[in-house]
């Protein structure tokens, strides 16, 4: 028996227990990364799908109306900054970037932008889960976004 305080079920359970899953648009230029994120969020119950660029990503977000964004800051057509914007002005949906290089300036015009949290690349399925929870969870008002 596990002396952890949480087993590994409870970390990669379903989001929701009842109802429909949360969806979640993964914005990731890098197809293997894509595949893995998309694969560990659809093993969670998360309802999940991806776009490689800032125009796919602005387009899939109008038609599908995800509950939470995985935004890559580092897209080949746009900065992550923009998408960022574009989908706050849209709504308080949490976007949460993510870097490889952890260029601190790149971090702060997403936070600027309307992003909620920040993770470093290569993701961790574990932290990465465990704050796709956080930020679905917290009211927009604590998330930090603003009706811009």
């Amino acid at each position: 028996m596990s002396q952890l305080p949480y087993s590994a079920i409870e970390f990669t359970s379903p989001p929701i227990a009842a109802g429909q899953p949360s969806k979640v648009l993964v914005v990731e230029s890098n197809p293997a990364a894509a595949e893995i994120a998309v694969l560990v969020l659809a093993n969670a119950g998360y309802e999940v799908i991806s776009a490689g660029n800032a125009q796919r990503a602005l387009t899939l977000a109008q038609r599908w109306n995800p509950d939470l964004v995985l935004l890559e800051l580092a897209l080949p057509d746009r900065p992550g900054s923009y998408v960022c914007r574009q989908l706050r002005k849209r709504s308080p949906i949490p976007i949460i970037v993510t870097s490889l290089d952890g260029d601190p300036d790149a971090i702060d015009d997403a936070y600027a932008a309307g992003a909620c949290d920040y993770l470093p690349k290569p993701l961790r399925s574990g932290r990465l889960l465990d704050r796709i929870r956080v930020d679905l969870a917290a009211p927009p008002a604590v998330r930090g976004d603003s009706a811009a």
